[in-house]
């Protein structure tokens, strides 16, 4: 009779069977292009603090089809994350103001606060700010 305590074999890709936990790992794992991305523009932030030369190479390098590939698809997983991550949120943070928030309601709002904040910074981006 074996002492060893019963392991039930699992493969390394079980998450994959289950379309909710896939999901899951594709919304967790972008984590590592928004990383990269950040680790980017703060590359081109101590670029542009070392002088015009350093800040135009910096820029010149960001031209490059391969980073305009990864800026997209850091992009997009980023919106991908923020859609996920709002419609949950009702679930996570339920609200109670006297009743019940509705969960659309929680949800509505969260979204019509991104694009407004998305709006501005767009807008001071383009028109410049205090200019």
């Amino acid at each position: 009779m074996s002492r060893h305590p019963y392991v039930r074999p699992m493969k390394r890709t079980w998450f994959m069977n289950n379309p909710y936990y896939k999901r899951y790992m594709i919304r967790e794992s972008m984590c590592v292009f928004t990383g990269a991305y950040a680790i980017n523009l703060l590359i081109g932030l101590i670029q542009l603090a070392s002088g015009a030369e350093a800040w135009q190479g910096w820029l010149h390098f960001q031209h490059n089809p391969l980073m305009i590939l990864f800026s997209v698809i850091a992009f997009g997983l980023t919106v991908y994350h923020a859609i996920t991550f709002f419609s949950m949120t009702p679930r996570v943070m339920p609200q109670q103001v006297r009743t019940r928030v509705p969960d659309k309601t929680i949800s509505t709002v969260h979204f019509a606060a991104l694009i407004v904040v998305s709006v501005i910074i767009i807008a001071a981006t383009y028109w410049g700010v205090g200019a």
